[in-house]
């Protein structure tokens, strides 16, 4: 049978709230008596979760029974953090207009977000508490009119923390710390760990006392928040410095020093929109305590916290092996300082500074591989160059801490732009030049005769006929380099090897011939 008077839930209206307030509208006796109408089973999970038949069968749009359905699933979320034993009401919403607000049912709204008052759940007249099966939710069950109850103000941490759940983490109402997209769930365990152990001298409070039945319970409970975030985040600042005084003397991490209080934070925050909570923690600590920092997931927030990073860290960014940071620090090559760890050990921190100056030294200093890639050449090319000294080059570079490699990258731009600025242009074709990149002695015999003719163009006696984008593409005249080789093998273009398959002659013999022919001429 369909209901006489039917209407849309409103926007923020709990879901079990408006199926109370359409019982009550059509007289019916509680809202158990609506389940038997609605043709479910007489429980509140029967009535929210049946959406088809409720609809159905009260006569209800599908969206609106699927909005009180939304309403509950949130209000699940909360897990034991909701409240159901108690309605908690606010006399001015409700003189406003009689509805219950969702967020009233979390364990921890205990003020009116839009009024600044606080919740009550109990009737001032019975003194009684606010029953869930009262028959008009405006009224308490003696009909008292729960609108002209008196109204307490309420402090500015109960507003913050009820706005942050009434606006489900999107907004705090204004007020410092300023929050915007937070997540209930993470919010809650962070407000009970910071009231739970709220005092750093004494154990933390019994578990059983972070879940509050009642509006009075929970403003108790909730009292630590008011120093807390009070002139933010002057307040807090000043509670973790109380915590840090009132630490062991003897510990030399964060975790032992600041106990389950600091690594429940540290587990809950990182990562999420409270981390700057976790960042002032992090700072404070590293202006008020002797500890090794960053020995935990927490190592970056200090490292910009105390400017110095972990000597393992640290050789991981510079990309050395920690061993051979080490042996640099012990023969004073880098700026470092050592901390106390355990009874005896110690640990060594280097600055942030000083590992961003070494991987700019180093960064100047390239690998073979990317030397090759950045000349265009191949390795044997690269080698010559090496050994004819036209590009700086260190065969020992892993015993310099400020080299990344055995090439020096500045040297060979140097060379490409000497070649470049010294090109004179010839029309010729592709058979009457070669490329820097085929000076090998695979293809051209003598490794000295290469090496001199690479010094040659590095000094500007042999000039490239083009320009050239990659050194490895710059071209020469066949004419230009004959002149460091044996003519034979030139004019043929043939490499020593294939000479070699053709005339049935070593190789070896070929090349030295070649190196004769040269030294004759």
């Amino acid at each position: 049978m369909s209901l006489i008077v039917t209407y849309a839930p409103r926007e923020n209206e709990a879901g079990m709230g408006y199926y109370r307030r359409l019982s009550a509208d059509n007289a019916l006796f509680g809202w158990r008596n609506l389940t038997d109408t609605a043709g479910v089973e007489r429980n509140r999970r029967a009535l929210l979760t049946r959406t088809n038949d409720v609809a159905r069968n009260l006569g209800l749009e599908p969206t609106w029974v699927e909005s009180a359905k939304q309403k509950e699933d949130v209000c699940r979320s909360w897990g034991r953090f909701h409240r159901p034993q108690f309605d908690a009401v606010c006399p001015a919403c409700l003189a406003e207009s009689p509805y219950l607000r969702h967020h009233w049912e979390h364990t921890y709204v205990t003020a009116c977000p839009e009024h600044h008052i606080q919740l009550v759940d109990q009737c001032d007249a019975c003194g009684k508490h606010l029953s869930p099966e009262r028959l008009y939710i405006g009224l308490c069950s003696c009909g008292n009119d729960l609108s002209s109850m008196p109204c307490v103000p309420a402090s500015s941490a109960q507003q913050w923390l009820s706005a942050l759940i009434a606006s489900n983490g999107c907004q705090s109402g204004g007020m410092k710390p300023i929050l915007h997209g937070v997540e209930i769930d993470v919010l809650v365990k962070v407000i009970r760990t910071l009231c739970l152990y709220s005092e750093p001298n004494q154990s933390s409070l019994p578990r059983r006392a972070a879940m509050p039945k009642s509006i009075a319970e929970a403003v108790e409970f909730l009292a630590p928040l008011e120093a807390l975030i009070a002139d933010w985040p002057t307040g807090f600042r000043a509670h973790v410095e109380h915590r840090i005084a009132a630490g062991r003397k003897d510990a030399r991490t964060l975790n032992t020093l600041l106990g389950d209080w600091y690594i429940s934070l540290r587990k809950l925050c990182q990562g999420t929109t409270l981390n700057p909570l976790l960042q002032i923690i992090i700072d404070v600590a590293a202006e008020k305590s002797e500890c090794v920092l960053g020995l935990d997931s927490a190592k970056a927030m200090a490292e910009d916290a105390t400017g110095y990073m972990r000597a393992p860290d640290a050789a991981k960014a510079i990309g050395v092996s920690a061993s051979r940071l080490h042996d640099s620090i012990q023969r004073g090559e880098c700026a470092h300082r050592t901390r106390r760890t355990g009874t005896r050990g110690q640990v060594y921190e280097i600055p942030c500074a000083e590992v961003e100056r070494i991987k700019q030294q180093r960064a100047g200093w390239i690998s073979d591989i990317a030397a090759c890639e950045l000349a265009s050449v191949p390795p044997a090319v690269l080698e010559r160059m090496k050994a004819a000294g036209v590009i700086r080059s260190d065969i020992r570079w892993r015993e310099d801490l400020m080299k990344g490699g055995p090439v020096a990258h500045q040297s060979m731009l140097d060379l490409l732009e000497s070649v470049n600025r010294r090109v004179e242009p010839a029309a010729l074709t592709d058979d009457a030049t070669l490329t820097w990149a085929e000076l090998t002695s695979r293809r051209m015999g003598e490794k000295q005769a290469i090496e001199s003719l690479m010094k040659a163009i590095a000094e500007g006696d042999v000039k490239a006929v083009a320009h050239a984008r990659r050194l490895g593409e710059a071209p020469f005249l066949r004419s230009d380099v004959s002149r460091y080789f044996g003519t034979p093998l030139l004019e043929a273009g043939m490499s020593i090897q294939e000479l070699a398959k053709a005339t049935g002659w070593k190789w070896e013999s070929i090349g030295k011939r070649q190196l004769s022919t040269v030294w004759t001429t």
